[in-house]
């Protein structure tokens, strides 16, 4: 039902303040899953505020979101003795504590880092093999349970990640309309889709002042609304529409991109995707939101075109044309997109102005 699915959170400068209040119900011994880089840029902020809590585990969840690493961490006995688990870090370290509470069966809170993708709210986990290479979505049985955003770390946070994750972001909206465009919406959906607009709007209308204001580590309006658009406004998206809904061709591209399998290593997930959402825009003819679009990415140096992405204008690009129209993420559309189509679009972006 739609009322367990939204997320519950917690957005501010004192929002570790509430995380003993707010985790009491479900016990006083917690274990700590997080990223190494993540948990330094937060641990003397975040301590102090679990003094009322029992730690019985903390570790490294390790560099991937791997079978290798969750196993490991579900047959240790310290964790096992928890009541609830703590993820600190950005997405990976978000995922790997999400599955691992599945598999145990403990409630999940989340302390997100980074705003660079909705993690830290979603029933699902991306999972990759050791080598970094994707492997699978895995679907839990509930989300976090409540999830502790505090703008301070997240603006001293590398500026990139926020940068890809507007990206990201403003795609769920033109995804999610797209996909859903010929259907009859049940109430979780015609929700969700409706509420995509906040994954939109306030980036497109904030997002040039966020970034400068995150690149210069100050907390602002435009940073706490744009940290919500991207982490709660994104994760409400995905938790209330039919799966159907939550992609469309701006991750089909994504997919299709990363066949060369350097691109991951040069840009961000969210850089990509956002060259994406250009591309489906062109094609479904969208012209003026095209141009806002188009006009924003280039304010804040997101891509708009094959060079932003070290790609060549005269590269037939059959390897990632193939893969793009065969992904999962093409099943559920308005109409049939073809190969020849999406080339038809990134050529006439190549010329856009």
């Amino acid at each position: 039902m739609l009322e367990n699915q939204l997320p519950r959170y917690a957005c501010g400068t004192a929002a570790y303040a509430k995380i003993a209040d707010v985790t009491k119900a479900y016990g006083n011994k917690t274990a700590l899953l997080y990223g190494e880089t993540a948990f330094s840029a937060s641990r003397d902020k975040l301590l102090p505020c679990l003094k009322d809590l029992v730690i019985v585990h903390e570790e490294v969840y390790g560099k991937e979101a791997s079978y290798a690493n969750i196993d490991r961490l579900v047959r240790n006995e310290d964790l096992k003795k928890a009541d609830f688990l703590l993820g600190i870090g950005g997405g990976k370290a978000l995922d790997v504590t999400k599955v691992v509470g599945d598999k145990l069966g403990k409630p999940v809170f989340t302390v997100p880092t980074i705003a660079s993708t909705c993690a830290a709210v979603t029933k699902i986990s991306i999972l990759h093999n050791d080598d970094g290479s994707f492997r699978e979505i895995y679907r839990l049985k509930s989300a976090p349970v409540y999830c502790f955003i505090d703008p301070e770390i997240i603006v001293h946070a590398p500026a990139k990640y926020f940068w890809a994750g507007m990206g990201d972001t403003m795609a769920k909206h033109v995804e999610s309309v797209f996909s859903s465009r010929s259907d009859e919406l049940d109430f979780e959906s015609f929700y969700g889709v409706t509420v995509s607009k906040l994954c939109y709007e306030p980036i497109l209308e904030k997002g040039f002042k966020a970034y400068e204001d995150v690149k210069a580590h100050q907390v602002s309006k435009e940073v706490d609304d744009v940290i919500k658009s991207i982490i709660i406004a994104t994760g409400s998206v995905s938790l209330s529409v039919n799966p159907d809904y939550n992609s469309a061709l701006a991750h089909a591209l994504y997919y299709g991109l990363t066949v060369r399998e350097w691109m991951e290593r040069k840009h961000l997930h969210g850089e990509i995707v956002s060259y994406g959402t250009l591309v489906q825009l062109m094609l479904d003819k969208q012209e003026e939101e095209l141009r806002r679009v188009y006009d924003f990415n280039k304010s804040v140096a997101l891509p708009v075109c094959l060079k932003d992405l070290d790609l060549e204008k005269d590269d037939p690009l059959d390897d990632v044309l193939d893969a793009t129209i065969v992904n999962q993420e093409l099943d559920h559309i308005p109409y049939p997109i073809t190969k020849e189509m999406v080339r038809a679009a990134i050529l006439k972006l190549e010329d856009y102005k």
